[in-house]
């Protein structure tokens, strides 16, 4: 069997997800507790008992619905998870015994017998007697169970080979040197809405760890199968979704897009990983090559200015840490080179630890890599971020020396998530100590470890609140590092009534780059017109500055854009700063944001009578109407969303083509956007077509079902009874979800009783062409 198969519930089930599990400690609901053998739901301040395995330490002690309020002598206070880890932890100390004293709501006390694994060191997971017993304990249990719970995503092997003792990695070889995936002939293949990506990309990763651990050449063959169709199949950004760009690596079409909703980072990145340790492995193949730099390059921009989100969306400055991503990219840079990536996505992660269970669907990646990511700060910082996170480790490890998924929706026997191994995952966080691994900090940079204070600053940022800073020390956090302090900082500056605009505005001019990027976000989006008029000569200057970065003349033009009317007589300078090339900003982005910008300023520049020179509207709609990513063309059928029909020649050769979206080269696609405004675009000029079009779009390949019925009730009640020969069909569709939404589109074209006459595509272009004169 294909092994992209063994995952698709997996990616199945990610696809249609959208949950986040609570970061709070405790949500009402059940909980795994530790080597204990109990489940329970948990309050703020006690734990109602649901399970008791049968032969753990709590069977025959504790029973189904017992409640217990305090553990090691301590009552539960608003921290009862917590709380509980570290009442096992002390148990299990030379000191205790083994003796995990419980109080239940009636008064009474129960001791459990633990297992004595020692104490944590203050160094832990470094030098560390306990972390080293766990990882023994773990990693026997893994062999004796011969427990392999690949699924496609070989985790327990990379745990195994984590731990850098021979006797692990001899077994890890045996499994190796007997699985069909690994097979020097291993034969690739991709079938429709295979889910590949994920299978391959971990499996990849692991094959070269193994190589570059053993030198094993019997994997070689493998890995360059696995990194060359990784390489050819990834989208025209580099970039990879559940499966791959093409659906034949041999005949198809090479870098072309990806399926369904297109591109996901949670499974781009371990392909990025895995092709960067190909390249170690010595797989020097052209395709390998510049997938490495196309790939890197769309991450790099993320730096500095956020997490990743969960596609070819902008960085997310709300959050430190997105289900794990950035102790992934962290890995990545790491591995690739870049000690401004590693350094930032590190701290990055290091400041998440209040947020590990959270997650698409789970937040299984995010406890496997973000650990990972944290300790490459240092040793300092991974001490420090595992002292604030090993309560979590303590609840999912069992009382048989394996570990659980805690967050299972009490599903008797099944306790891991999707079938990955969570004993792997967590071995891969005990064994980073051990540098064996290049994804457990075996090229591990010192220049940018944290130390000192630097380190106690990073993991406070988890919980720091920033509503109690003085107005100083907000203008002092414009300058932070890490952009979630720096937009808190403007947010709640913003809000309050100060007397800091002079500073500011000196910020505007003379700041660090991060200042200055700060400030003029103040004066971006959100703020009170009066405000941004104050530093209005200010930001104008830095537009106008031939000699400033394009990016800080983009941010001081968007921040103009808010002035609404008043900025009206700078329409046509912003217009030309989307025509200035850019050739430094290969994704489009700066343009992209000033398309949004100047779509935000005015809803129609033609009624606004801004179209005043049509050869630089038209110029500057043409280049985002060829934006290879979706909201850059939205950007652009937004500016002609109310053409007149005699300038519809202009653009009208673009419409058709954004409507027949089929260019392969575009870096996002899944968005419908462009399409709907162009489609639009048809239905308010009364030209045919548009409705076949939006048709269309139901049998392509491309886009959740979701995404095109939205399109479809967007576009079709804009042609109101011209639309009246298309109910037949439309009565007929199964609109899903939004059946409601859909029977009242239905209902809305039914009462339009006046159809419009309706123009051919070519009558329309005709209509503002001038006459030949032969």
């Amino acid at each position: 069997m294909n092994i992209a198969h063994s995952i698709l519930r997996l990616v199945t089930a990610i696809a249609l997800g959208g949950v986040t599990v609570s970061a709070q400690h405790f949500e009402y609901k059940e909980h795994h507790l530790g080597p204990t053998g109990l489940f329970g739901v948990t309050s703020p301040k006690d734990i109602r008992i649901t399970k008791v395995q049968p032969g753990s330490p709590a069977d025959g002690k504790v029973k189904v619905d017992d409640v217990i309020v305090a553990a090691g002598g301590i009552a539960f206070k608003e921290d009862t998870r917590p709380r509980f880890a570290a009442a096992i932890d002390e148990a299990e100390s030379g000191k205790a015994k083994g003796i995990l004293s419980l109080t239940l709501k009636d008064g009474s006390k129960v001791n459990l017998q633990l297992k004595v694994l020692g104490s944590y060191s203050d160094t832990a997971p470094y030098r560390c007697s306990k972390t080293d017993t766990i990882i023994t304990r773990t990693a026997d249990h893994l062999i004796a169970a011969r427990d392999f719970n690949h699924h496609g995503l070989p985790i327990d092997l990379l745990g195994l080979m984590a731990t850098g003792e021979a006797k692990y990695i001899e077994v890890v070889k045996k499994e190796i040197h007997s699985v069909p995936w690994a097979k020097p002939d291993v034969a690739l293949s991709v079938e429709k809405y295979d889910t590949v990506a994920w299978a391959w990309g971990y499996t990849t990763l692991t094959l070269c760890e193994y190589y570059l651990l053993t030198r094993d050449e019997y994997v070689l063959p493998a890995i360059k199968a696995y990194s060359v169709a990784l390489a050819t199949g990834r989208d025209a950004a580099g970039l990879w979704g559940h499966g791959i760009a093409s659906l034949d690596i041999n005949r198809g079409q090479l870098h072309g897009r990806l399926q369904g909703y297109a591109v996901m980072n949670q499974s781009s990145l371990p392909c990025f990983v895995s092709l960067l340790l190909a390249d170690k492995c010595g797989i020097k193949h052209p395709e390998v090559q510049a997938a490495i730099a196309q790939t890197h390059n769309f991450y790099d921009g993320f730096i500095s200015r956020g997490t990743l989100p969960y596609g070819v969306h902008n960085p997310n400055a709300k959050v430190y840490n997105n289900n794990g991503m950035s102790g992934l990219v962290a890995v990545a840079f790491a591995i690739h080179g870049n000690t401004r990536g590693s350094s930032f996505f590190s701290r990055m992660a290091a400041a998440s630890t209040n947020t590990m269970e959270t997650g698409h669907t789970g937040h299984y990646f995010n406890q496997l890599w973000t650990g990972l990511g944290a300790d490459l700060a240092g040793p300092e910082t991974s001490a420090a971020f595992f002292k604030e996170t090993r309560w979590l480790h303590t609840l999912n490890r069992t009382w048989d020396d394996n570990f659980t998924y805690d967050d299972c929706e009490g599903k008797e026997g099944n306790f891991s998530y999707r079938g990955l191994s969570d004993a792997g995952s967590h071995l891969l966080n005990y064994c980073l100590g051990r540098h064996k691994l290049f994804i457990t900090g075996r090229q591990t940079d010192p220049s940018i470890w944290l130390k000192g204070r630097e380190v106690g600053n990073t993991i406070a940022l988890a919980t720091m609140d920033i509503e109690s800073m003085n107005d100083d020390d907000l203008l002092a956090f414009f300058g932070h590092a890490m952009p979630k302090v720096r937009e808190e900082a403007i947010w709640t500056l913003r809000a309050r009534k100060h007397k800091l605009m002079e500073p500011l505005r000196q910020m505007l001019k003379a700041g660090t780059p991060l200042q200055r990027q700060s400030a003029m976000a103040y004066f971006g989006s959100g703020c009170p017109q009066e405000q941004i008029a104050s530093a209005q000569a200010d930001l104008i200057a830095i537009m106008r500055d031939s000699h400033e970065d394009m990016g800080v003349r983009a941010d001081a033009a968007s921040a103009l854009c808010g002035l609404g009317n008043a900025a009206y007589p700078l329409y046509d300078e912003l217009l030309k700063l989307i025509m200035i090339p850019k050739p430094q900003d290969s994704l489009g982005k700066i343009d992209e944001r000033l398309g949004t910008n100047v779509n935000g300023l005015c809803k129609d520049p033609y009624a606004a009578g801004l179209v005043k020179d049509k050869e630089l509207f038209y110029g500057a709609v043409h280049k985002l109407l060829n934006h290879k990513r979706a909201n850059g063309r939205i950007a652009g059928a937004s500016l002609i969303a109310n053409i007149p029909i005699e300038d519809f020649h202009v653009v009208a050769d673009e419409i058709q083509y954004i409507i027949a979206d089929q260019d392969l080269t575009y870096h996002s696609y899944h968005n419908l956007g462009p399409k709907t405004g162009c489609i639009s675009i048809l239905a308010n000029l009364n030209i045919e077509g548009g409705i076949e079009s939006a048709f269309e779009t139901m049998d392509s390949p491309n886009g959740k079902a979701g995404f095109k019925i939205r399109m479809l009730m967007d576009v079709l009640p804009k042609y109101g009874a011209a639309a009246d020969y298309a109910l037949p069909k439309i009565r007929a569709m199964n609109a899903g979800k939004f059946q409601k939404e859909w029977a009242a589109m239905i209902k809305e074209i039914e009462s339009d009783t006046k159809p419009r006459k309706m123009i051919s595509f070519e009558e329309a272009k005709r209509a503002g062409e001038k006459p030949s004169k032969n």
